[in-house]
């Protein structure tokens, strides 16, 4: 049985033949918790496209180097640009979410205050959570062999983020709707671009969900059930990929054969 070989994300610029020494996390995760040794595999990307195959070449107790060796422009992004407005859920919920979204291939992720919102950032709490959401993401990308990281913006109002444009479908999920994205796939047979709205915990107000609506939503359902948030999410933006994006067998436009 063949290896996994551990992928790591390093925040650098990465040549083939470039000699480096991994960051105090990736040397941690490398070392302590995987116990890798000298000589070693491991796969090193920045986010920039494509990977890098390398070998430690030097491990000590508080650094390690590695030598990149090749480098693969293999690309595993969709071909559906997707941005997922997310109303703000509790802190375990969001982290979740977010990591499931990255494996799913989610583009952009805005967080979102509502009505019904029940977490608040404090401003000095801000910049914290937001390494932290970005950490999250950075984890679900080496997990999942992407080698783009998705954007994640600072937390919104709902009104704020309405006065963004949002290309392509402007979809908001809505327990009450009638239209299924099945029927939405046969007005809109193709898109590259998704706008997905999610509300919190109690859904969104009334008022909300006619604002959505008057600036051109279409509220769409994926079943009769009422859906937790973080489960929205998932099911959004799965069945979005599956109609529009790559799980339905459409390749990436920039994939390498």
């Amino acid at each position: 049985m063949l290896k996994k070989i551990s992928r790591f994300y390093q925040a650098s610029d990465l040549k083939v033949g470039d000699e480096l020494v991994l960051s105090a996390v990736n040397h941690r995760h490398a070392i302590q918790v995987l116990r890798l040794k000298k000589a070693d595999s491991l796969i090193v990307f920045n986010g920039k496209g494509g990977e890098f195959l390398g070998y430690l070449i030097d491990v000590e107790k508080r650094s390690s180097r590695i030598i990149l060796k090749s480098f693969d422009p293999i690309n595993r992004e969709s071909n559906l640009s997707s941005t997922i407005f997310l109303a703000m859920i509790k802190p375990d919920k969001m982290d979740f979410s977010l990591q499931k979204m990255v494996e799913l291939g989610v583009t952009e992720i805005q967080p979102i205050y509502t009505k019904r919102s029940v977490i608040k950032i404090k401003a000095n709490r801000l910049e914290k959570k937001m390494q932290h959401w970005q950490g999250v993401i950075i984890a679900a990308c080496e997990q999942s062999g992407r080698t783009t990281i998705p954007i994640i913006h600072q937390p919104q109002s709902l009104i704020e983020c309405l006065e963004r444009q949002c290309l392509g479908g402007f979809l908001a999920m809505l327990p009450e709707s009638q239209i299924s994205l099945i029927e939405l796939k046969k007005t809109k047979p193709s898109m590259t671009n998704i706008s997905l709205f999610i509300g919190p915990e109690g859904g969104f107000t009334s008022d909300e969900e006619l604002l959505m609506q008057s600036k051109g939503a279409t509220a769409i359902s994926v079943g009769g059930r009422i859906l937790r948030a973080e489960t929205a999410a998932i099911a959004g933006l799965t069945a979005c990929q599956l109609l529009w994006g790559d799980l339905g067998g459409c390749p990436s436009p920039h994939a390498v054969s």
